[in-house]
């Protein structure tokens, strides 16, 4: 359905504009999917988005730091996202001996089991446009960074 019927708004005032609103439409569009998607594993996106950057560290271990900045989402509320995947027992902390202040973060077995699980479920998250549309759009949207 076009941007104009879904959010009930006749014109834009620009090209511009109604791009920026589509893609602001289309990303919460995608994040609810993926939010659904996920749900029954009782995984964020920003959860998978961790265990999979600590299954992709050597040892499968990383510090806060790295995996702050590594984030598809730079929040600041790290910290909180990394408790809640502890008390679930898919990460473990653990402190730099010699420097009390750098914590290590580790990828538990079930943690990469549910990382394996959520993985696979974003996967199969589909949408209508073929490679070749795909890879002009990865462009486009790549364009607007710039």
């Amino acid at each position: 359905m076009k941007i104009e019927g879904e959010i009930q708004q006749q014109q834009f005032l620009t090209p511009h504009h109604k791009v920026g609103m589509n893609i602001i439409f289309t990303a919460n569009w995608l994040l609810n999917k993926i939010a659904v998607s996920l749900k029954p594993i009782g995984l964020s996106l920003q959860q998978l988005n961790i265990l999979s950057i600590l299954d992709g560290q050597p040892n499968k271990t990383a510090t806060v730091n790295l995996i702050r900045d590594r984030l598809i989402d730079r929040m600041p509320n790290v910290s909180r996202l990394l408790n809640k995947l502890m008390e679930k027992g898919l990460i473990i902390k653990e402190r730099n001996p010699s420097d009390q202040r750098v914590v290590y973060i580790k990828l538990t077995p079930q943690g990469e089991k549910v990382k394996i699980r959520g993985r696979k479920i974003f996967d199969q998250i589909t949408f209508e446009i073929d490679n070749e549309q795909a890879e002009l759009l990865n462009n486009l949207l790549e364009k607007i960074r710039e």
